[in-house]
């Protein structure tokens, strides 16, 4: 019994000092940047890294000091021709969760994403939390 507790107790001091795959977010790196070309799923969505964010289209650009820029519709109206307006925000990385809040036409949303894969190029995102709080 005590080679049992002690062989557990081994392989658990041993996985507590392998790497673990972390988030980095050195420049260049997700979320650092420019993100459009949004395709929603049920779960949440995926986006494309750009070197700016055209007019009238939807984004976010990540900047280095946790200051978030999200670019959505200007007002509650959803028919076409959208016009788009940039709100501010900021982002926070809690662990392997990335912590957004932004402004929108209506009020705040508080959203936190888990990334289920990530690359120069794009990134795949599952929304687990999204709150809205609309201005009174």
């Amino acid at each position: 019994m005590k080679k049992i507790v002690l062989l557990f107790s081994f392989l658990f001091l041993l996985s507590s000092c392998m790497d673990q795959e972390t988030m980095t977010f050195e420049s260049g790196e997700f979320p650092l940047g420019s993100w459009s070309n949004l395709e929603y799923n049920e779960t949440g969505f995926s986006m494309e890294r750009t070197n700016a964010l055209k007019e009238n289209t939807y984004g976010f650009i990540f900047q280095e000091n946790g200051k978030l820029i999200n670019r959505s519709n200007s007002g509650f109206c959803g028919t076409p021709p959208i016009v788009t307006q940039d709100f501010s925000g900021k982002w926070k990385v809690d662990g392997e969760v990335l912590k957004v809040e932004m402004d929108f036409w209506g009020g705040k949303i508080i959203q936190e994403w888990r990334i289920l894969s990530h690359s120069a190029r794009s990134v795949r995102v599952e929304v687990i939390k999204n709150e809205y709080k609309f201005d009174s």
